[in-house]
């Protein structure tokens, strides 16, 4: 982990809010304790949702592709979001079941 928090294409857990127990990917950082997360469904790229990082459990996994676009500054879909999580979520859901 980098100075200060989630990575870029970090896949993160919201433990607070209405949004609680959803999956999010990490799509921008703001200042000291902040990041913008978005899912590509009900928080899009284009209206990310700021939060602390206090609220969040941050997971190991990094989407590298979404990673590196974000870092190169160039444009993220939010098809790559929805599918990025999706290839995810069964992994998450294999090791809580063991």
């Amino acid at each position: 982990m980098s100075s200060g928090g989630p990575l870029l294409g970090q896949f993160v857990v919201s433990k607070m809010g209405r949004d609680r127990g959803r999956l999010f990917v990490v799509v921008g950082r703001e200042g000291d304790g902040y990041v913008y997360i978005a899912d590509g469904a009900t928080h899009k790229l284009g209206k990310a949702k700021r939060k602390n990082v206090k609220h969040l459990i941050v997971t190991e996994q990094v989407d590298e592709d979404i990673r590196a676009a974000l870092e190169a500054g160039n444009s993220v879909t939010d098809e790559q979001l929805v599918t990025a999580l999706r290839v995810y979520r069964p992994q998450e859901r294999k090791e809580g079941d063991a």
